[in-house]
Order: C-alpha cells, then sequence, then structure tokens
C-alpha cells in the first residue's frame, strides 16, 4: 500500500520543524519559533502587534507573550503608537537581525546538506516547493 503524499508531507515538515528547532536551540540559543517570529519581523519591519500577530497567525494574547520574552532578551522593541496610544509598534534590534542571520545560515547550511546526501537538486526543489506554495495560496485564497 502507498503511503499518502499529504502524510508524508506533513511528516517531512514535521522532522524539518524538529531538526530547525534543535539546530537552533543548540547553536544560536532560541527556539524555532521564535527564530520564525523574529523572521517575519524582520521582513515585515515595524508593525503593531495586532499586524504581526495576522503576518503570523497567531492570536494577540500569544503574540504578547511572545513579545515580552523577546524584549528581554533584546531581540526586539516595543513603544507605543504615536497615532493610537493603545497601540503598540514592535521592531527588531541589531540583537534580534543577527539572531536571524545567523540562524537563517545555519538552517541553509543544513538543509543544503540534505539535499546533498539525499541527491535532489535543489534549485528543482525550490522551484517546485514554490509552485506548490503559490497553489496552496490560490486555494486558500478561493475557499474564503
Amino acid at each position: 500500500m502507498d503511503t499518502s503524499l499529504a502524510y508524508l508531507a506533513g511528516k517531512l515538515m514535521f522532522e524539518i520543524d524538529r531538526a530547525a528547532d534543535h539546530l537552533l536551540q543548540t547553536h544560536v540559543g532560541i527556539s524555532y519559533r521564535r527564530f520564525l517570529f523574529l523572521t517575519v519581523l524582520q521582513h515585515c519591519g515595524t508593525v503593531t502587534q495586532h499586524e504581526l500577530a495576522v503576518a503570523l497567525g497567531y492570536s494577540d494574547p500569544a503574540v504578547s507573550t511572545m513579545l515580552v520574552e523577546l524584549a528581554r532578551d533584546s531581540y526586539l522593541q516595543t513603544t507605543k503608537s504615536p497615532d493610537h496610544g493603545r497601540k503598540r509598534l514592535v521592531a527588531i534590534t541589531p540583537q534580534g537581525n543577527e539572531v536571524v542571520v545567523q540562524g537563517r545560515k545555519l538552517l541553509d547550511e543544513h538543509f543544503d546538506q540534505l539535499m546533498v546526501i539525499a541527491d535532489i537538486d535543489a534549485q528543482h526543489y525550490r522551484e517546485l516547493t514554490e509552485r506548490l506554495h503559490q497553489a496552496l495560496l490560490a486555494t486558500m485564497k478561493k475557499e474564503k
């Protein structure tokens, strides 16, 4: 009996996330979840706490908790919005940027090694992954 492609993809994503968490915790001192949080923040620039929650797909309270932890580690800073007193602006710090750069380099090197070990053409895999991602986004947009 053939194993479902959806099952295999889910299993692969779970193991990649787990390996990424282990690598980042061991070599950079940050969890994969926090790394992704900072990566999204680095990509978005300065945003409100709510905009960050939407970008991450997290609830506002979950983001609030993570903000406290990451600010304590000096990876980001929050300030009150000059436009709206109840909104907080969130920005990554130089230290947070450095963590993202280190983590991305580490994960890219690890994933590149996996491609070599598995004898997979990385450029072809990248193209297929991007096509799948775009198809998923288009499908989700139609379903809304």
